[in-house]
């Protein structure tokens, strides 16, 4: 039970293992992996620290998560009891603070990273970067990467989703386009996209209304499909999409 002062435990992610019928949840405030089957009688549990708080990822059956130091595996067998297990390592970890942060997503059928930081350029004001990374879970390394092989990426802290530009025209190619939990989205930056090959961002178009807590300004809660592909791959200003907080 939860006191009226506590948060109740949420899955932030969630899928069907590759055995077809093993269901895996990650609890994000207790910090545990959970695994059941049918039959099963309780759930096997794992405790798993994420400190890059982003949502893990079901990719080709397979559970995965990130942390400071890279990408890990949720690793089970008939002989051993499920264990966490390091898949790839990055090469300069990943800050734990609010301005840092890393996110996995399936790049049509590639595991891909991309790490959300902060940088102070001496002189110059601070930048925000995009570094994108393809994981290759053979060798256990991430190779930085400027392609997203021509589709597009709308990335959030709790869901990212990578698109066709044949699907989606409107669209650019080797694009990242970011929700609205980002506050780089919503706040003095607005940044609304980042092309990779060129470095670049487009701003966001929005005129929003400092009153509103972020990140309800425009998108009310609970959010995603990485906040509706970014409401629709965003419109022109108009305070009909300007949310009020009830």
């Amino acid at each position: 039970m939860f006191s009226s002062r506590e948060s109740p435990p949420k899955a932030w992610g969630s899928g069907i293992a590759a055995d077809g019928s093993s269901v895996v949840l990650y609890f994000d405030l207790l910090c545990i992996v959970g695994i059941a089957k049918p039959g099963d009688e309780s759930w096997t549990m794992v405790r798993c620290k994420i400190s890059v708080r982003t949502a893990p990822l079901m990719f080709a059956g397979r559970f995965y998560c990130t942390t400071e130091n890279g990408v890990l595996l949720l690793e089970t067998s008939a002989d051993q009891p499920p264990r966490m297990k390091v898949a790839a390592r990055l090469r300069n970890p990943i800050s734990a603070i609010g301005m840092h942060s890393a996110h996995l997503v399936n790049n049509d059928g590639e595991l891909m990273l991309v790490h959300r930081t902060m940088r102070y350029p001496r002189n110059r004001s601070r930048r925000r970067a995009y570094d994108v990374y393809k994981v290759d879970l053979d060798t256990g390394t991430l190779f930085p990467v400027k392609s997203l092989g021509g589709r597009a990426l709308f990335m959030g802290m709790h869901c990212s989703l990578s698109v066709s530009t044949e699907v989606f025209p409107s669209i650019s190619g080797d694009t990242i386009y970011l929700s609205f939990d980002l506050k780089e989205r919503v706040h003095d930056e607005k940044i609304e996209a980042y092309h990779l090959p060129s470095g670049s961002t487009k701003s966001a178009r929005y005129n929003l209304d400092r009153s509103v807590p972020w990140p309800h300004k425009i998108v009310p809660g609970p959010h995603t499909l990485v906040d509706c592909l970014s409401l629709c791959n965003t419109v022109e200003p108009c305070t009909k999409h300007i949310a009020s907080v009830i």
